[in-house]
């Protein structure tokens, strides 16, 4: 059965944060105290609606506000995506980035929505689109996920978090009280002495206070799993004098949006890891690709998030289930977000550090139309 695109929406949505979760970006920025995405719907002419989500996050290398994704989409990436077969996404893709050169963010949501709406034409669940689970068990391990807090609360979290079944820990740091991040990943080794634990400073540290402060985490952490992103973006030397002078595994984030970063980062050997997003990729199509080039390069994969609400967590989630690539514990669930804005969002939820992909065709989610229409901003 084949399907033409016929049309593509745009609704932007702000919706509140309910629980805080600061990281060096938010701290300098003052915090944000809503999720201000963007939901793009596909229809078709066999009847079939897909839907996608953009998270702008403008304070990011390539970042965008929301009226700039809504206008790109809506300008120039739906008369683009008109009249396109359905399962033509990566030549779409391919077409989409030649228009919006270095723009990565728009297109994922129409790709998305794409994968969305062919996951439901063909009764498939997107991560058999994407080659399947191994073992066709769509289960994921994650990660309790811990913004820069103060030490006493940060170590109430990681007993919340062992006690529901997690033992991998992302802490964000990077925020101006060194010290007291010190003592905060010092509390979780002391509460959760099985714990698992990785450091994200988006960006928050120059080279020379990475070599410092690393060495320092990775003492109180009993051994860090992982440094995520310690440096700028573009400061690729300073990411590989991190990895030689700490002997940390370093993850690369926000240096690493495509298949060419990729492969830049493996030949200047400046990472261990590569943090795959599907926002900074461009969607799901292209974060094969990622996967790929990082797997060619020895590379493995950890699958991030922007923080999205139901539609792209479903997203990120199907696509951690699909690859073999991503071997470290997924952030693929947001908790913080006073509505999902989808439809049994409990259906979303981990269990014992872990999360089964439901197998429901396309994403498997369901827009709560209320929900939608109470926190729409158009």
């Amino acid at each position: 059965m084949s399907a033409t695109v016929t049309g593509v929406e745009t609704v932007p949505v702000s919706v509140p944060v309910e629980t805080s979760y600061e990281t060096s970006l938010s701290v300098a920025t003052g915090g944000e105290g809503s999720y201000d995405h963007v939901l793009v719907r596909v229809e078709t002419d066999a009847g079939v609606t897909g839907v996608g989500e953009v998270a702008p996050l403008s304070t990011w290398p390539h970042g965008l506000t929301q009226r700039a994704v809504v206008d790109l989409i809506e300008d120039r990436l739906a008369p683009l995506v008109e009249g396109e077969p359905l399962h033509r996404i990566p030549r779409v893709v391919d077409r989409a980035e030649r228009t919006l050169s270095g723009e990565p963010f728009p297109i994922s949501g129409v790709d998305m929505a794409l994968y969305d709406a062919l996951g439901k034409l063909r009764d498939l669940p997107v991560y058999d689109l994407l080659g399947g689970a191994p073992d066709g068990d769509p289960t994921i391990p994650l990660h309790y996920s811990i913004g820069i807090r103060s030490p006493e609360e940060v170590r109430e979290l990681a007993i919340e978090g062992r006690e529901e079944g997690f033992t991998a820990f992302k802490v964000k740091v990077g925020g101006p009280d060194f010290e007291a991040e010190r003592k905060a990943i010092a509390a979780i080794a002391d509460a959760v002495p099985d714990a698992r634990i990785r450091v994200d400073a988006n960006q928050g540290w120059s080279a020379a206070e990475a070599v410092r402060r690393v060495p320092v985490l990775d003492e109180a952490a009993g051994g860090l799993v992982l440094v995520e992103q310690p440096v700028p973006y573009d400061d690729i030397a300073g990411l590989r004098r991190v990895r030689e002078a700490t002997g940390v595994p370093v993850l690369a984030d926000e240096a690493c949006f495509s298949p060419a970063d990729v492969a830049d980062l493996a030949r200047r050997d400046a990472c261990d890891v590569v943090n795959i997003k599907l926002a900074k990729t461009g969607g799901l199509s292209r974060a094969r690709d990622v996967a790929t080039v990082a797997s060619a390069h020895g590379l493995p994969c950890f699958m991030g998030t922007m923080l999205e609400l139901g539609v792209g967590m479903a997203a990120n989630a199907h696509f951690a289930a699909s690859s073999p690539a991503i071997t470290y514990p997924s952030g693929a669930l947001n908790v913080h977000a006073a509505s999902t804005l989808i439809e049994d969002p409990e259906v979303w939820s981990a269990s014992g550090g872990r999360f089964t992909v439901p197998r429901d065709p396309g994403l498997g989610v369901t827009l709560d139309d209320s929900a939608v229409e109470r926190y729409r901003t158009d």
